[in-house]
Formats: C-alpha cells, structure tokens, sequence
C-alpha cells in the first residue's frame, strides 16, 4: 500500500485540530471571533480530531507499517470509511455538540475501528513479545469503548451529574491515552531500539496501566487504596522501562529522546499518587490539561514525527519545543506568571499555542503538497 494514502488523514485532522485549538485559545484571551461561535461545541470538535484524527490513526499506521505485510484492500477500504466517519463527526461536533449526529458518526466509527483492529490482529507477525504488546494496546481499546457506552444508561437515569458520568469519560481517556496509544508507542519504540522483552516484562507494564487507572478516581473519590494503586502502577511500570534503558545507549538520539520522555511520564505519574499532588489535578484544571497536553504535545506528537521518517528542519523542533515548555509554564504556574509579566495569561497561552501551530504545520503542509512517498523508519 503507497503510505501517502494512508498518512495524509492523520496529517490533515492534525492541522485542522491544532486550528481548531488555536481558535479556542483566542476565544479565551476574550476575544469574539464569530457571533455563532459555540465553545464547547468546537472543544469536542478539537479533542476528537486530535485524539482520533491524528494520534489514533498516526499511531495504527505505524503499528500496521511494522507489524504486518501492509495493509490489504478491503481494510484500507475500512479505513477510508473511519475517515470519512471522522471528517462527518468533526462537522457534527461544530454545528451541533454533543447530539445525534455526532454520537452517530463517533459510534459508526469506533465500530469500524472494531473491524480494522480485528484485521490487524489477524496480520500481526515480528517478535512475539512485541505482537503481544500489540495486542495488549488492541485490547485496551475495545476495553475504553465501555466508557462511551456507558454515558447512554447513565443519561436515562439521571446519574449526568453523578460521579459515574464523569468516571465514564475518563475511563475512555485514560484506557486511548495510557492504554492503546501507549503500549503501541512502546512496541514500535521496542523494535527499532532492538529491545529485548520477554512475557514478564509485558506483563508488567499491561498491569501497571490498569492499576495507573486508579488516578482517575480520585476526581470523584477518596481512598488510601487509590493512591496506593495508582503509585503501585506508576512504580511498576517506571521499574520495568528504567530496567530496559540500557537497550538505548547505542540508539539514535531521537530514539533516545522519546524514550527518556516516555520514563519523565512515568515519573510525572508517580508524583500524582501523592494525595496533594492529586488534590491539585483535581481542583485545578489548569494542571490537569497541563498533564494531557504534556501527554500528547510533548510525548505522543514528537513520537509521530520521528517515526514518520520527515527530516524536519532544527529550527522547527526548536519553535515547537519552546513553544510546548513555555505553554506548560504558563498552565502550571499562572498566579507567578501574573505577577512577572504584565500580560495575561491567556494572551500568553494563546501566543505559544501560536508557536506549537506554526510547527505542526510546518510538518504537515509540505507532506500533504508533496508527490513523494513518506518513508516510514522500517522500510
């Protein structure tokens, strides 16, 4: 299969997202940019096509790249049809939030995404270790699904403001995040660093992952047992990749990079079992979107662009780099922020969501005008 025609989706719903986000930081910093501008509606609209259009479908690429022949006919003809059903549900999302249209294309296309992961399951072939870390994140992902499927009954009987509904969606977030994205992360990373797992080492960070969920509860419940979870996962899982580390030391700097990011994510994780640390994810959503913007921008973003095999210039790494750190600063640390600089926060979001922007789309365009076929790392 050309690449190119599986690559150009994820790099055009990565543009469109990261538009869509710059849009809402401008809406924050006050500014009006439409009379109709709805911003809840264009927030679904953002997660969406950045959760599914670009790192969802980024990320099953690379896995079906390197853990199979190619991709047959009748999946790529699947995957058209997810794509299509991912362009309608952006469009749904805009015009009318959260509704019927937009639950009917979101739900059409996470039942394709049952079809075409079936598929690949059926095509894996490599090194088995890895073929079940594959799997594991294949898993991971009809296991999220009961998290949407959930919000239906917990509407019809009223629990839409109970802490169920809420656990719901982060039952979702968490198993895409820390469960598919993650574990299929960890096994491409694992075959071009030529790690050496055995089953006990993918036990392991599949156990850590389930027991990290254990965090996510504490936005609606407080129990010892919560944290010792969630710490217990964040040990287990920072044990078993440090263990790995020196399967690094002879690889390429990006490689090198990527890996030392992914164990800053386990520390990061291990910090939230700490109940003030929790209290204050909790009650400020600053932190908590500072942690999943981290999550994607820092990790799973760069991660993509080095396995897509783009040379991309050192000044755009630079531009994104900054941008990214000076968008955390400024999430994690406003009060001093305001105090420092006399301009407001949001102004100063807005500029280096500007800078993370300009660098996706110095990264996509030439892709999406470009004839050429992308070489993917393993070809």
């Amino acid at each position: 299969m050309f690449p190119k025609k599986l690559w150009i989706f994820p790099i055009i719903f990565g543009l469109i997202g990261a538009f869509i986000g710059l849009l809402l930081r401008y809406a924050h910093t006050g500014a009006v940019i439409f009379s109709s501008f709805s911003y809840k509606n264009y927030l679904h609209a953002h997660s969406h096509g950045m959760l599914l259009g670009l790192l969802f479908n980024a990320i099953l690429i690379l896995v079906w790249l390197n853990f199979s022949r190619k991709m047959d006919r009748i999946s790529f003809r699947y995957y058209i049809s997810m794509q299509v059903s991912m362009a309608a549900m952006i469009v749904a999302f805009i015009y009318q939030g959260y509704a019927f249209y937009s639950i009917l294309f979101s739900t059409l296309h996470l039942w394709i995404s049952y079809i075409l992961l079936i598929r690949l399951w059926k095509r894996l072939e490599g090194n088995k270790e890895l073929v079940l870390l594959v799997k594991s994140g294949i898993f991971f992902h009809f296991l999220s699904s009961l998290g949407p499927y959930a919000l239906g009954p917990l509407m019809v009987f009223d629990m839409r403001d109970s802490p169920w509904y809420q656990q719901s969606v982060f039952f979702y977030l968490h198993f895409q995040f820390l469960g598919v994205y993650f574990t299929w992360m960890l096994a491409l990373l694992f075959k071009k660093a030529t790690v050496i797992l055995n089953k006990f080492h993918v036990l392991i960070i599949v156990l850590s992952l389930f027991f990290l969920y254990a965090h996510t509860l504490d936005y609606s419940f407080d129990n010892w047992l919560i944290q010792l979870f969630g710490g217990l996962g964040s040990v287990m899982l920072f044990a078993v990749l440090f263990h790995l580390r020196s399967f690094f030391y002879n690889s390429n700097r990006n490689l090198r990079n990527i890996y030392l990011l992914v164990l800053t994510v386990t520390i990061v994780n291990f910090a939230g079992s700490f109940p003030w640390v929790a209290d204050l994810v909790v009650s400020n959503r600053f932190v908590l979107i500072a942690y999943l913007h981290f999550l994607f921008l820092a990790l799973y973003i760069p991660f993509i662009w080095v396995f897509l095999g783009k040379k991309i210039s050192v000044y755009v790494w630079i531009l994104y780099a900054v941008s990214v750190i000076f968008s955390e600063i400024f999430l994690l640390f406003p009060g001093a922020i305001s105090i420092w600089i006399p301009v407001s926060v949001m102004d100063l979001l807005f500029y280096a969501y500007s800078g993370v922007f300009l660098s996706i789309a110095f990264v996509h365009l030439p892709i999406i005008f470009t004839n050429k076929n992308i070489k993917i790392l393993d070809q």
